[in-house]
């Protein structure tokens, strides 16, 4: 029995038109091949049907092969891979910061590439050795002072160009990151206004979806992120999304910093009188967040969050319980360098004074002569330290030779204290983090020991941190691969699509030119 002759030209017509779709979105996969953020589009069809059982006039039996139906055109697209990579790109974006501002640090105090504090160490202690051979010398002791103003200026020059690092990260932190994590939250509001006018006119507006996804994906870079789209009813039964953004907190609170056309703003920088940066909220769009806007010690992941911990880590030299002592950062290696310089001056100024004896051959006081000093108000640090104005100006012998009591008037050859300089040098000594002596101890050893100390913990972080960027930047990698496998465009699969499509619609025109052919013989031929 034939079917209903206009029915098969309703099927023919639904497949030509819909396989006609096909190829125009395949057409536009194959010519985005090469766009940037280019999401892989599909036509979504459903099968046409009609029924008219329920009418008084209805035929009965079993109707099929109605034809099919264009729904809309959505993208390949998998939200699980998203949140992913997205998480995966905060954690690489951390390692990242932080890695790049301690190769800074590195190439500053690296001891194996140049002579440094250890060869200068070295040097001065050798001219000590020499100053014993005539202590009263003043050109031997020239010699001296010469090699311990080096040793101040590698300091002061090390303290000045991790201050110069810090500057440089705090710049990038306040001028480049902050502001690019402004304009990309204003950007993505735009963009949600401008998809959701279009999803109301009934576009899907798959391209600026692109374009948001690919400003979602930088966002995360810089700070961990959440997030959300909601079904909105517009009445009629129609529904459009709306996307919202969270920022996710260490402690677990979560800040919507985008609801739809809504963005929040942040400002970075170190207030006055402080050492630490501050990251807040500048703009607050979350009416249920009623917490601190300082969100510095709360960002955890993404590049804020490695400029924050490079910026304000202290290690050992935080306060206890302080989320700073975490983190070894820039302030944590000036300090350590600070410890030394004052550890180092305090010491051989202790030395280099000069006794008073009593008419009983015992001390009865002492008489101060540094040999270092600070060139600023407050305790000798890196950046401070010199060698003192009375023994910069000294033209005879400056350096106390001997602190025991002559039976003659002439000690100018004696070299106890000379000798107990250079003991100095290989002594133990208590490293902490006050000047006195007080809070954390940090390490016992000599100044040279305290160097390799130093030095080493910085390498052993760089490693550490860079190999934890390596194992993000791998995960961040093959999530990146699995979403590109399904959203990205495969020019050969989508050939044979075309051929596919091609080939169905060719069998949909055949199929009416075969019912235009059996209407012919019908109408024309048979009553012939």
């Amino acid at each position: 029995m034939l079917r209903s002759t206009f029915l098969g030209y309703k099927t023919a017509t639904s497949a030509l038109k819909v396989h006609q779709n096909y190829m125009d979105v395949t057409g536009q996969n194959m010519a985005n091949v090469n766009t940037k953020g280019y999401t892989r589009q599909r036509l979504d069809t459903s099968s046409f049907g009609f029924t008219a059982r329920n009418l008084k006039f209805s035929l009965g039996g079993v109707v099929i092969g109605q034809g099919v139906n264009s729904l809309g055109v959505s993208q390949y697209r998998d939200a699980f891979l998203d949140l992913r990579y997205r998480t995966a790109a905060a954690k690489t974006g951390d390692q990242e910061t932080q890695l790049e501002a301690l190769i800074d640090v590195e190439s500053i105090l690296d001891e194996i590439m140049k002579e440094g504090m250890d060869s200068q160490f070295s040097d001065l202690l050798d001219q000590l050795h020499e100053l014993t051979k005539s202590p009263s010398d003043p050109v031997l002791e020239g010699v001296v002072r010469t090699s311990a103003q080096l040793l101040t200026q590698m300091l002061n020059n090390y303290a000045t160009q991790l201050e110069t690092v810090r500057e440089q990260q705090l710049e990038y932190m306040e001028k480049g990151a902050t502001v690019d994590v402004n304009q990309l939250l204003k950007n993505i509001s735009i963009l949600n206004q401008q998809i959701k006018e279009a999803n109301i006119g009934g576009n899907p507006a798959l391209e600026l979806n692109d374009e948001r996804n690919l400003l979602i994906d930088e966002l995360s870079s810089y700070l961990d992120i959440e997030v959300k789209i909601d079904k909105i009813n517009i009445g009629g039964d129609n529904f459009v999304d709306e996307l919202s953004i969270n920022l996710k907190l260490s402690d677990g609170i979560k800040i919507k910093i985008i609801d739809n056309d809504e963005f929040a703003e942040f400002e970075s920088g170190v207030p006055t009188g402080a050492t630490d940066v501050e990251f807040r909220l500048k703009n607050n769009i979350d009416t249920g967040y009623t917490g601190s806007l300082d969100l510095t010690d709360r960002i955890n992941n993404g590049q804020i969050g490695g400029y924050i911990k490079f910026l304000n880590g202290k290690g050992e030299y935080a306060a206890t319980g302080d989320v700073d002592a975490k983190n070894k950062g820039i302030q944590y290696y000036q300090n350590m360098l600070d410890t030394l310089a004052n550890k180092f001056a305090r010491t051989m100024n202790n030395l280099n004074r000069e006794p008073n004896f009593a008419a009983d051959g015992t001390v009865d006081s002492w008489t101060s002569k540094r040999l270092f000093e600070s060139r600023e108000t407050g305790p000798i640090t890196a950046k401070s330290i010199k060698i003192s104005d009375a023994w910069a100006a000294a033209t005879e012998s400056y350096i106390t030779n001997t602190i025991v009591k002559s039976d003659g008037d002439d000690s100018t050859g004696a070299t106890d204290n000379i000798l107990r300089m250079i003991d100095a040098f290989k002594e133990k000594n208590d490293f902490t983090t006050q000047f006195n002596g007080g809070g954390n101890g940090l390490f016992k050893g000599t100044f040279q020991e305290f160097v390799s100390f130093t030095i080493t913990k910085l390498n052993l972080q760089t490693d550490d941190v860079e190999k934890t960027h390596e194992s993000y930047l791998v995960s961040q990698y093959q999530i990146d691969y699995e979403r590109s496998s399904l959203s990205s465009v495969d020019f050969n699969e989508e050939g044979v699509n075309l051929l596919q499509y091609s080939k169905s619609y060719n069998a949909a025109a055949r199929l009416m030119t075969t019912l235009d052919e059996m209407l012919d013989t019908l109408i024309n031929r048979m009553g012939v």
